[in-house]
């Protein structure tokens, strides 16, 4: 429940287009085509902000697991 927590703090840190692109990625199941004619932006740029919430969520958890393992 404490993960889930700390996932959901994350991501809802995240900046507000970076967030709306991997909610409507992740809990919505758009593709990433769907989304980039959803917030009228380029694949790419779909792409990027989808690499930039995992890196920091991946950022995140690595900080979580480090702190259990003390």
């Amino acid at each position: 429940e404490e993960l889930q927590t700390l996932l959901h703090k994350t991501i809802n840190e995240l900046p507000d287009q970076c967030r709306k692109v991997f909610e409507l990625s992740r809990y919505e199941n758009l593709t990433n085509e769907e989304i980039s004619i959803n917030l009228n932006m380029t694949i790419n740029t779909v792409k990027t902000h989808i690499g930039r919430a995992l890196k920091k969520l991946r950022e995140t958890l690595q900080h979580y697991r480090d702190f259990l393992l003390l």
